[in-house]
Order: C-alpha cells, then sequence, then structure tokens
C-alpha cells in the first residue's frame, strides 16, 4: 500500500495522542510489575515438577541424572522466585512514590 493512498483520519490521530498520554512510567511499570509476577510464577510452576522428579530419577538407581533434574529444577525455582521478588520490589516502589 503506497503512503498517498493511506490516509489517517483526525479520529484515529486523537486515538493514538489520548493512547499516549494513558501510557504513563507508572502505568508502565505496574505492567512491568505484573509481568515479572506471572513470569516467576510461570517458572517455579515449571521448576518444582523438575524438582519432584529427582526422587523418582534416583529410585530408579540413576544418580547423574538425579542431579542433573535437582540443578536445573532448582535453578528454575530460584529464576522464577528472582522474577517474584523483582516484581514485588517495582510495585513497592511504585507505592512509595505515589
Amino acid at each position: 500500500m503506497s503512503e498517498d493512498t493511506k490516509k489517517i483520519t483526525p479520529e484515529r490521530a486523537e486515538m493514538h495522542r489520548i493512547d499516549n498520554e494513558r501510557n504513563t512510567g507508572i502505568q508502565l511499570a505496574r505492567r512491568d510489575s505484573e509481568l515479572y509476577f506471572a513470569l516467576g510464577i510461570f517458572i517455579v510452576a515449571l521448576g518444582l515438577p523438575v524438582v519432584f522428579g529427582t526422587y523418582y530419577a534416583y529410585e530408579w538407581g540413576s544418580i547423574k541424572p538425579a542431579v542433573v533434574n535437582l540443578i536445573s529444577g532448582l535453578v528454575m525455582v530460584a529464576i522464577g522466585a528472582a522474577s517474584i521478588f523483582y516484581g514485588w520490589l517495582i510495585r513497592r516502589r511504585i507505592k512509595g512514590e505515589q
């Protein structure tokens, strides 16, 4: 589509101006905080079954897979917990500014 055929109507331009004003720093920080919470919960939810799977790998007599499961599961849980903590820190910082 060429640039000549595209026409920006005043209503569309007004909509973008309002949207620009709506996305202030506080709202973007609040959104980031929520995203970090959600991402952290998701990663922890993926890491916990891996940690619990360590038991079954160990019971089947496999030490090396059990160690790999334990380390990878703990790393995933730690990353998830750090993400949740960072989201909480952002939210706390927002409440302190208001």
